[in-house]
């Protein structure tokens, strides 16, 4: 089954896709996660049904039935997130956490929750994945996944075929770290210039350092826009620690007002 059009303006409380609105506040909830402070054991778990549910209601009780096998578990901590297969049938991503290690059978209990409340939808256990995440950097390869992706991923676009609304695609489960973002408004154009190619220097390195060389050929294209006025206006979005990026902010600051006449 494939998708259908594009997103729809929709009354407020009514969700028919994803918009620009709703992936943007959803990279900006994921980068409120303070990951030094994520306790626990957590996995990174990938929900698949071979066929589409006849309505977005249907599969919402189905995700609202496997989270609460999982609390039933002990599972503490779930962010989830619906996106589509190219062939528009929904799936689930999530990250879920449990306070204690989870056994080899437990671990299995993730995915065979599922099948066991979506399997009328052609879920095969086979279908599905568990992966660990280890720590803070298991937790920033993750977001690293999910909070780059925008409203135009072939994932996010359009909707399953006969759904006239989707509901909510993604959502927080639990007690989960937060912090409020620092907000910088008194950053000159030539400094914001200025620490925003040290940004991508800096993301260019890592990549090169960790072998990544899809992330590195990404970082590489975006740097080179081919609307020079638009590039003006363009941000970026990098894991950089909060102590590192004050340090940069405040040092060209302080050369701004060095050089200035």
């Amino acid at each position: 089954m494939g998708g259908t059009g594009t997103h729809k303006r929709a009354p407020r409380g009514n969700v028919i896709g994803w918009s620009a609105a709703s992936a943007r506040r959803l990279t900006q909830k994921l980068y409120q996660v303070h990951a030094p402070s994520l306790n626990g054991y957590g996995y990174a778990v990938t929900l698949t049904m071979r066929d589409t549910p006849p309505d977005s209601e249907t599969f919402h009780r189905l995700r609202a039935a496997w989270l609460k096998r999982l609390a039933r578990m002990g599972v503490d901590r779930v962010q989830w997130v619906i996106e589509w297969q190219r062939r528009g049938t929904p799936h689930i991503h999530a990250a879920v956490y449990a306070p204690n290690e989870l056994s080899v059978g437990e671990r299995n209990m993730l995915v065979a929750h599922w099948v066991l409340v979506a399997g009328e939808y052609g879920v095969e256990l086979g279908s599905q994945d568990v992966n660990d995440i280890s720590g803070s950097i298991g937790w920033l390869k993750y977001l690293s996944k999910h909070a780059a992706r925008g409203a135009n991923h072939y994932q996010r676009s359009g909707n399953p075929t006969g759904w006239e609304k989707t509901g909510r695609l993604w959502g927080f489960v639990g007690d989960w770290p937060l912090v409020e973002p620092v907000v910088f408004d008194h950053l000159s154009n030539d400094e914001f210039y200025r620490l925003r190619r040290v940004c991508r220097a800096w993301a260019r390195a890592d990549a090169a350092k960790n072998q990544d060389w899809k992330r590195l050929a990404y970082l590489r294209r975006a740097g080179r826009p081919n609307n020079a006025y638009e590039s003006r206006f363009r941000g970026i979005s990098e894991w950089i620690s909060s102590d590192d990026m004050l340090r940069l902010v405040e040092y060209w600051q302080r050369e701004a007002r060095t050089n200035l006449p």
